[in-house]
């Protein structure tokens, strides 16, 4: 086998310097690459992923950097912001009235009944629930009366100063010969401060 005009069976092994030019840099271009390649899989494959993992790291780090540099910078607005739901807090808290006003409250929602034009059937007291600082108190209320009656009833009540929610509602025809058309039974939640925050 000949090779730029040099046969091959003829090279001497043990005298490689005496090839020529050609033959030599081919040689040392071999042992270059076997080298590099033997040291990347010996060596330099686990430096590489370590510098990945290393770099992937950097970049999570920059990142949460970025993001509390963020919050850092909106500090003051975040404190501005605490303040103002506590405010508000405060604000709803004073509208939940202590257990010594619960006949008033319940007084109230009567009141509001007869003066649209309704009849309180039945009141039927649910069982209390205990939320932290505030206990939260169900009352099912059974009314009879017209559709613009209890539309005038729930607005008034849910404007008291006071918080009371109506939940679960039920308006069909008043069957019980009471006063009024319809018949409409609702739990009304009213809520008391337990003094715990």
């Amino acid at each position: 086998m000949e090779i730029a005009g040099i046969k091959i069976d003829e090279l001497d092994f043990e005298d490689i310097g005496s090839w020529p030019a050609i033959l030599r840099w081919i040689v040392i271009a071999v042992a270059c690459g076997a080298t590099i390649f033997l040291g990347y899989l010996l060596d330099w494959s686990d430096k590489i992923v370590s510098l990945s993992a290393a770099q992937d790291k950097e970049t999570a780090i920059r990142i949460l950097f970025s993001d509390t540099q963020l919050q850092v910078s909106n500090l003051e607005t975040y404190k501005s912001e605490v303040k103002e739901v506590e405010k508000n807090l405060n604000k709803l808290t004073e509208q939940l009235p202590s257990k010594n006003e619960e006949a008033g409250l319940l007084e109230d929602i009567s009141q509001e009944a007869v003066s649209n034009g309704l009849q309180l059937v039945t009141i039927r007291p649910g069982k209390q629930e205990n939320k932290g600082f505030y206990q939260e108190n169900p009352i099912e209320l059974t009314v009879t009366g017209n559709a613009n009656g209890f539309g005038a009833f729930v607005s008034k009540v849910s404007n008291m100063n006071r918080i009371v929610t109506f939940h679960d509602f039920s308006i069909k025809k008043n069957d019980t010969g009471g006063k009024g058309a319809l018949m409409m039974v609702v739990v009304a939640k009213t809520y008391w401060a337990t003094g715990k925050r």
